[in-house]
């Protein structure tokens, strides 16, 4: 009950996407690794790091895609570093870069971070970053400037104390417009899942994201159904 207001939100968003819009099935399938910089010296002890490789597959054909299923549509490599003022609060500059069905694309990004400390009710993490994105194909000036805003609860499970439950919200807005499209809102998405672990420093999270992508008319806008996969390595 006392995320009840999270969930019904939650649900206005999925439902107010899946009004007119075009649904698809893909799978986002990722591997990643994050670590602490102390390892190397003893000034670096609030640096960290963080890696990640994600596919993504449509599953189902799509003529955007050539009318194949399961066909790799997009592959990104994140790799970013943070500075820590806390144990729940950082700082950190990223670099990703995206190999698309249509295009590639060079993206840097700043974020800021924090997450409370855990309580019976569970833990909070929010997550801001901006983005500035560059077509490879384009004009190098023409960088599409995306604001993204996360939110997420975990919690434990009562009976697999070591399996956290874990749902969150992202919304992403432009602020300027350029070739990806023009300013305003333009993508929500909304995941529900478990993390559980595997061996030690090994976790797996899986669950499933609904996408909402806003078009020009509603007509034209997606709602992407992803299964979700990652493995993450923690040192």
């Amino acid at each position: 009950m006392r995320f009840r207001w999270f969930i019904l939100i939650c649900g206005f968003v999925l439902g107010h996407g899946v009004q007119a819009a075009q649904n698809a099935f893909f799978g986002w399938y990722g591997i990643s690794a994050t670590g602490r910089m102390g390892v190397i010296s003893p000034a670096l002890k609030n640096f960290s790091w963080s890696f990640l490789n994600q596919a993504r597959l449509s599953h189902v054909p799509q003529k955007q895609f050539g009318n194949t299923a399961n066909k790799l549509t997009e592959n990104l490599l994140f790799v970013q570093f943070n500075y820590h003022f806390s144990d729940q609060l950082h700082i950190g500059l990223g670099y990703t870069r995206n190999w698309l069905d249509h295009f590639n694309e060079n993206r840097a990004y700043e974020e800021i971070g924090w997450h409370s400390l855990a309580h019976e009710w569970g833990t909070f993490t929010v997550r801001t970053r901006l983005e500035q994105r560059v077509n490879d194909n384009l004009d190098a000036n023409n960088t599409g400037v995306r604001l993204r805003q996360l939110v997420q609860w975990s919690h434990p499970l009562p009976v697999f104390p070591e399996v956290n439950l874990i749902l969150n919200d992202e919304v992403m807005w432009y602020l300027n417009s350029s070739s990806f499209r023009n300013d305003g809102f333009s993508e929500n998405r909304v995941f529900a899942g478990v993390d559980l672990p595997v061996i030690d420093k090994i976790r797996f999270t899986v669950g499933y994201m609904n996408q909402f992508v806003r078009k020009g008319t509603s007509r034209d806008n997606l709602v992407n159904h992803i299964l979700f996969t990652n493995i993450g390595f923690h040192f």
